[in-house]
């Protein structure tokens, strides 16, 4: 039988070994490829980046609303606004990020106010209600240390509150109902 001249390089590269086929692309693609990976990991890092300068950001609606399961919102204060944000049964978090528009300062207070937690002075066994106000340290409260006329929460940038419940049957009526309003024009 007559075998080809190609057959036979190609059974001796099969047997032997030869990897003689598996040569490396030209440098140009290899550098073309190099660039374009490095283009999309800059754009990449540069995107994280951005996400992660911006604060996370609810919708803006009306500035009173009762809380559903997992709510984030944004709500703006201005010299007429009152803001009423109430949480209900099923509430498990419930993110508000108040800012400031043609006001100066801004007070929160907290007419019913029923937070439980085991630890009622560091506020860390349980459900929490914390406020951050114009870059200060967050403040806890909990089971009923709460803020009140006496002793408002007062800002004069942004104010970031959050509660969050643990789904537990011990309080059935546990919860907050908070207004924010400005307090100086």
């Amino acid at each position: 039988a007559v075998v080809s001249t190609q057959s036979k390089q190609w059974y001796q590269r099969r047997v032997h070994g030869d990897s003689s086929h598996l040569r490396l692309k030209s440098p140009t693609t290899n550098t073309m490829r190099t660039h374009t990976l490095a283009f999309v990991l800059i754009s990449a890092l540069q995107c994280a980046q951005a996400m992660e300068d911006m604060q996370k950001e609810g919708q803006t609606l009306a500035p009173s609303f009762t809380c559903g399961k997992y709510t984030t919102r944004t709500v703006l204060i201005g010299s007429g606004t009152t803001s009423v944000v109430k949480s209900n049964k099923g509430t498990m978090r419930c993110t508000v990020l108040y800012k400031l528009t043609d006001c100066s300062e801004m007070k929160m207070t907290c007419q019913k106010f029923y937070v439980d937690n085991r630890d009622p002075y560091k506020c860390k066994r349980g459900d929490t209600f914390n406020v951050k106000s114009g870059g200060g340290k967050p403040r806890a409260y909990c089971k009923r240390n709460k803020p009140n006329e006496r002793f408002p929460v007062l800002s004069s940038g942004n104010m970031k509150m959050w509660y969050t419940a643990s789904g537990g049957k011990r309080y059935p009526k546990k919860g907050f109902s908070c207004t924010v309003m400005c307090s100086k024009v």
